[in-house]
């Protein structure tokens, strides 16, 4: 139990000491857009999330070369961790959240092993946040 705690702690200190305020805003920003979409897809169909996921990249100014790529990539992401067809949008949905979380904290300078952490606390926090409730 010592451990759990640890990393959120570690998760907690990275960020403290590499963030701005306005880098937690957008971090806190990107949350509230993935629970969003979340919620208005709680059962999301494959078409849906690529639409959104295109959506996303093409926004962002990637190719969609990059795009067929990365939705291949999270495709057989979902197959590996063996999830069901039906399980796959919401999977892929959640990679992109996953994806945007870490592209923001690599653009603010954090290391693979910072980023790391701080998403094994955020998967930590959210795990005990949802056995709270």
């Amino acid at each position: 139990m010592t451990k759990k705690s640890d990393v959120k702690e570690q998760a907690k200190d990275i960020l403290e000491e590499t963030l701005d305020r306005e880098a937690v805003i957008v971090l806190a920003r990107i949350s509230e857009e993935m629970q969003l979409l979340f919620k208005a897809h709680p059962e999301p169909l494959r078409e849906e999330v690529e639409r959104i996921v295109t959506g996303f990249f093409l926004e962002n100014g990637k190719s969609e070369q990059f795009i067929d790529d990365w939705i291949k990539t999270s495709e057989e992401y979902s197959c590996a961790r063996g999830l069901s067809e039906l399980d796959q949008p919401k999977a892929m949905l959640s990679d992109l959240g996953v994806f945007r979380f870490m592209s923001f904290l690599k653009d603010k300078g954090l290391t693979d092993d910072q980023i790391t952490i701080v998403l094994t606390g955020a998967v930590e926090q959210a795990a005990s946040d949802h056995q709270g409730e």
